[in-house]
């Protein structure tokens, strides 16, 4: 598989993020006018999948390392068949531990003539968060247990808005940074609801580098 199909792999898995963020919007304000509990589980239910399609992405870049990693594992796994979002997480973390998206801001130019893309600080979805939140949407899909305990449904109901922001301030302009025997170097992405056609430009370095 060619470093274009690739691309292509991971740009349509960010897009379908995107429609699903929106559905997520779109499931989370009929809730909040009509406090039907089977909206809000389709709320849950596309956030969650929204994570997943991140994860598949980010596959995409790192596909020949996570494919060898899965099938070389203690018990040997089809890697066509992962669907777990944190577990996928972690396996890509032990392949290159900077393959989570950095948001960045829009380009300033410098004196020389260059020009910078600052690091966004904050109001992200970090890699520790993404995970935490996979974890705490899985057990809203499941039927409530009648001995168990309030999931914190108005809790979460509450955040979502905070949460769909944190993940378009991750993904809108990003890049990953890719280390393989095929490519050392980055997939800058550009993406987003106001970007009818997604894009990547690549940033392909001559040996080793150091991600600052």
């Amino acid at each position: 598989m060619g470093e274009g199909e690739l691309q292509q792999i991971y740009l349509r898995k960010i897009s379908e993020t995107y429609e699903r963020l929106s559905a997520c919007a779109a499931f989370l304000s009929e809730f909040k006018s009509t406090n039907n509990i089977y909206v809000f589980e389709s709320t849950v239910l596309q956030l969650r999948k929204a994570l997943e399609c991140m994860a598949f992405a980010s596959i995409a870049p790192n596909k020949t390392a996570y494919e060898k990693l899965r099938t070389n594992a203690d018990r040997t796994v089809d890697y066509r068949k992962d669907y777990n979002a944190k577990k996928i997480i972690q396996h890509l973390t032990k392949l290159n531990k900077d393959f989570y998206p950095v948001p960045v801001s829009p380009a300033t130019k410098k004196k020389s003539g260059e020009w910078h893309f600052d690091r966004k600080k904050d109001g992200y979805l970090t890699k520790k968060n993404f995970e935490s939140l996979y974890d705490r949407l899985g057990k809203f899909l499941h039927a409530d247990n009648p001995w168990g305990n309030d999931k914190g449904t108005q809790n979460l109901v509450k955040e979502l808005p905070t949460i769909l922001d944190q993940i378009h301030e991750l993904l809108t302009l990003h890049f990953t940074v890719i280390r393989t025997s095929e490519f050392n170097g980055v997939w800058f992405i550009e993406v987003g609801p106001n970007n009818t056609t997604p894009r990547i430009v690549c940033g392909k370095a001559n040996g080793d580098f150091v991600v600052q």
